[in-house]
């Protein structure tokens, strides 16, 4: 399903730094968020990286302030998504491993 469609046709990547140990509430805040489609732990710099959705530019700052207003998390970085060419795809990777 295609975010857009749905009328969130903005989306961007948060890179969030989270206090150490509250890896676990923090997961359980954002589940509750609806415009965070996914999350991942990361290594690096950030603790964990969120797409978001919204509604249009000025939205973006209303998600990010319901995901950031959490007290585990101490800082995010936010990047917004300007074209997606290359859209999540499975069906490269499936024929790839039939083949090897």
């Amino acid at each position: 399903m295609d975010p857009a469609a749905l009328g969130y046709p903005v989306t961007a990547f948060a890179t969030l730094e989270i206090k150490q140990g509250q890896g676990a509430d923090v997961r359980t805040h954002l589940a509750t968020v609806p415009e965070v489609l996914e999350l991942h732990t990361t290594t690096g710099r950030g603790d964990m990286l969120c797409r978001l959705v919204a509604r249009s530019n000025a939205d973006l700052q209303r998600v990010i302030d319901k995901v950031v207003g959490f007290e585990g998390i101490v800082r995010a970085s936010t990047a917004i998504v300007m074209e997606n060419p290359v859209p999540l795809r499975i069906i490269p990777l499936v024929k790839q491993a039939s083949e090897d």
